[in-house]
Order: C-alpha cells, then structure tokens, then sequence
C-alpha cells in the first residue's frame, strides 16, 4: 500500500495540534508547564531533520510521523497558550520609570522593539512626546528620540531567548497632529494602544505571543500589515475610522469591533482558518464580505485577512475589551 508523505504529515500534524490545544483548554494538560516547554523549540528542526535523514530509507513514513506530531504539538501549545506568555513572561512590572520626552515634527517614524513586557500607548495634544520606560534587570531600554523619529527598544535587544528576558513596561503618549510611520514588534508582551485620532501612512505591526487592544476610534491608518503569531489582537473602531490593510494571522486570533453604520470590507482566506462573518450582516460575494453602503462611505474599513490555524470575529458577542 502506498501512502502520501504530504497528506500523512499535514494530517497527522493538524490532530496533533488539536489535541494538544483542546487538552490545555480542558486543562488536562498544565498551561503554565506548555508555555515553559516553548523553551524546547529547536526540538523541532531536530524532527524535521530527522524526517529528511528517513525520507529515502524503510523508515520514511515514521520520520514523516514523527515531524508531524513535534510540529503539530508546538502548533496546538501555540494557539492555546500564546497570549499567555506575555503573563508567564518576567517578573512583576518594574517598580521605577525613565521619563524621556520631546517634539515631533507633522511627520515621523516610529521604530518599537519590546520583548517579555507592558506596552501602553496613548495620544495627547500638541506636539511633545513621553515615554516612561522601565526593565526589573539593571539594564533599561533605549529612548532615541528627534523631531522626526522616536525609536524605543528593549534591553538587551538581540540576546538570548526572549522569555528568559527580565521584565520591561512602556508608557508612550505621543501627539495627535504628527502623521506616523511605525514599525512594532512585541514579543511575549501585552499592550494597549490607544490610538485614537492618531493618523498613520504606515503601521506595521507584528505581534508575537502576545496580546494587544488596539483602540482606533476616529483614526486614519493607511498601509496597515498586521503579522499576528501565536496570539490575539484586538481593534475597536468607531464609524469615522479609516483602515486598510492586510493582516496575517499563524496561530492566532483577532477581534474586530465596529459600529453598525461602519462602512466595512473583509477579505478572509486561509486553512483551519475560522471567522463569524456568516452570522453578520454582511454581504457575501466569494471570500469578500461587505457592509451596505460600504462604497458610499466616507470612512472605509478595508482589510484582506489570511489566517493559519486561526480566528477571525467581527463583533463578537462579548466585545473586544
């Protein structure tokens, strides 16, 4: 009997990781102990390694076997216990902060690196900036700041493994007349970005386990690229917000809330890929659903979602705060 390797190894892969996360959701198996296993990963170019070194021998399906269950465990740990990081990460929040303020121009970008920490933004009046920043280890994150860029980045940026990180929190206010380019990473880390009446030309935002509430009442974000691994986001819009984008979900979850007046368009493919746009009142045409009267809107909510092992909800009963 001959047996496809492709097939065996996706579909054995996929049980696996559904197992493996229904297991930790019913807490047969121990969240905290799952996400600590993370630490483990290499582990799994050690099977894939292994299936490659099989491929050509009698032992080729046990390989492929072998590589299936490693991936698909590391998969099903990460989509039930990926935000969870960002509270496993770390110690307490750090006692102490830095303050570091400035100006901004009517236009700069925005370069943000955090690992295993606290990321909350908010947006102020006039044309100065502050960030708070502390780390529970000796080192504290950087602050460069000018009139056309505020770049903040962690301790230790680039070293070791970052759940082994010591604890960091950032407290940002940034002005509401300057139009942003930014670029964000948070890993193991949970944040609030209050972004409203923020304007944006760029936003790209990669999150990895982590969980992030992006609030974007009355907003204007063009260029939006959303990289979600092992997490779940967030975003509130109200029905002057204006966003388009893409966003790319791997093992994760987003939320997205908006008024019934909303002009929205939702683009959303994916495999194991979940969404509730069927239950909404949405027209369907293809993989596209869009609200009445979207085309006539003066604000448009324009987003092509792609999901692996993932959700996406659109006004899901219990909100998105």
């Amino acid at each position: 009997m001959h047996f496809n390797r492709g097939f065996l190894f996706w579909g054995l892969g996929f049980v696996t990781a559904g197992v493996v996360a229904l297991a930790i959701q019913l807490g047969y198996l121990d969240r905290a102990a799952m996400a600590a296993s993370w630490r483990l990963w290499p582990l799994i170019l050690v099977a894939l390694g292994v299936s490659l070194i099989l491929s050509r021998s009698p032992f080729a399906l046990l390989g492929t076997a072998l590589a299936a269950v490693v991936l698909g465990a590391g998969a099903g740990t990460a989509i039930a216990v990926g935000p969870g990081f960002a509270a496993d990460c770390g110690d307490s929040p750090p006692a102490t902060l830095q303050d570091h303020t400035g100006t901004l121009g009517t236009s700069a970008s925005l370069d943000w690196r955090l690992d295993c920490g606290t990321l909350d933004v908010s947006m102020s009046q006039g044309s100065s900036w502050q960030a708070s920043v502390g780390n529970t280890g000796t080192d504290a994150p950087s602050v460069d700041g000018g009139t056309d860029h505020l770049n903040v980045e962690s301790a230790n940026q680039g070293g070791g493994f970052f759940l082994d990180r010591e604890r960091e929190r950032w407290v940002v206010t940034l002005p509401s007349t300057t139009t942003y380019n930014a670029e964000i990473h948070v890993n193991a880390s949970n944040g609030t970005l209050d972004l409203t009446g923020a304007r944006f030309s760029a936003l790209s935002l990669q999150p990895n386990a982590a969980d992030i509430l992006m609030k974007l009442g009355d907003a204007n974000v063009e260029g939006f690229d959303l990289q979600l691994n092992a997490g779940s986001l967030a975003m509130v819009a109200s029905d002057k917000t204006a966003l388009a984008g893409t966003i790319e979900l791997n093992a994760g979850s987003v939320q997205v809330c908006a008024p019934s007046g909303a002009g929205l368009r939702i683009t959303a493919t994916g495999t194991a890929f979940g969404t509730n746009l069927g239950d909404t009142d949405l027209t369907r045409n293809g993989d596209t659903w869009e609200s009445a009267g979207y085309a006539q809107s003066a604000h448009q909510v324009t987003l092509m979602v792609h999901g692996n092992a993932a959700s996406f909800d659109l006004n899901p009963p219990g909100g998105c705060e």
